[in-house]
């Protein structure tokens, strides 16, 4: 049921997004602070259990594999905040293109982080 209401609430996102991008060169020029979403998502890749064996692995890397998968949440969030901020007259685009980001970073963490450790 989660996974049937984050999947309606991403598609909604991405309908304000396409209804509310501005018209106005300014305030696109402001959405240039949300093209670092992408290094959430590359931390959340590289440090996941996609890209590491984390059966060939100690414990301590796959501390370090869980420390990296939360480190990926915090900072997206961090850089939606910072973009929402700096995007004036663009902010429900803003809100809503961190809200399409948040939510399928939430999934791959979640699914990440019950591989890596079965039992959380």
């Amino acid at each position: 049921m989660l996974i049937w209401a984050l999947l309606l609430a991403w598609i909604g996102s991405i309908v304000v997004v396409v209804r509310s991008f501005p018209k106005a060169p300014e305030a696109r020029r402001r959405l240039h602070a949300l093209l670092f979403m992408i290094i959430p998502w590359g931390l959340a890749i590289l440090l996941g259990p996609f890209v590491t064996d984390h059966h060939a692995v100690g414990t301590d890397i796959r501390e370090r594999m869980m420390i990296g998968q939360y480190a990926a949440v915090a900072l997206l969030c961090f850089i939606a905040a910072v973009g929402i901020v700096r995007a004036r007259g663009a902010r429900r685009c803003a809100s809503a293109i961190a809200v399409a980001n948040i939510i399928p970073v939430f999934l791959l963490v979640s699914v990440s982080v019950m591989i890596i450790d079965p039992g959380s």
